[in-house]
């Protein structure tokens, strides 16, 4: 019989993966994908480790949920361009790894985040006038507003995901 671990892992992957493609090809991760993804995780939990407490079983997962939902849901209220469907993808990462594992899973998201960022204003061609954008508005306290490029971060939080499991 698969372990906890194993199957949680197994989940994560298989929904990332997903996760990916629909956001790079369409900007959207689904509710089908992420609500039943979340189910499953904390059913998992349930079912191998019972109720458990802050570490293990179904309380880790539903607090693992809930930090990854309000760290992330906080970045889609501000409307700084992180939408619900990360925000959802994030709370799967939160059932999948529990805690304390979801706190490090944020700071591996934000990690490649960043770079994902990075490489996508390269890419672009638009890192110069980016810095540009933020030194003026630095300087003026104002600025024009920069184009609004679309960065699909469920690729950064299903990479930050893996590297929190692997890293466990």
């Amino acid at each position: 019989m698969p372990t906890l671990k194993q199957i949680l892992f197994s989940l994560l992957v298989v929904t990332a993966v997903i996760a990916v493609v629909t956001d790079v090809r369409s900007r959207r991760i689904p509710d089908l994908l992420t609500y039943p993804a979340m189910l499953l995780c904390l059913a998992a939990r349930f079912w191998l480790e019972g109720v458990g407490e802050a570490t293990s079983g179904l309380l880790s997962g539903l607090a693992g949920l809930g930090a990854a939902v309000v760290w992330f849901g906080a970045f889609a209220l501000s409307k700084k361009g992180m939408g619900w469907g990360d925000v959802k993808l994030a709370g799967v990462m939160g059932a999948a790894l529990g805690m304390p594992l979801t706190l490090a899973a944020m700071v591996f998201v934000s990690v490649v985040g960043a770079f994902q960022a990075l490489v996508s204003l390269i890419w672009a061609g638009a890192l110069s006038d980016t810095v540009r954008g933020v030194l003026a508005r630095k300087v003026d306290g104002q600025g024009a507003n920069p184009t609004k490029r679309h960065i699909p971060y469920g690729v950064a939080i299903a990479l930050g995901s893996v590297w929190a499991m692997w890293w466990d």
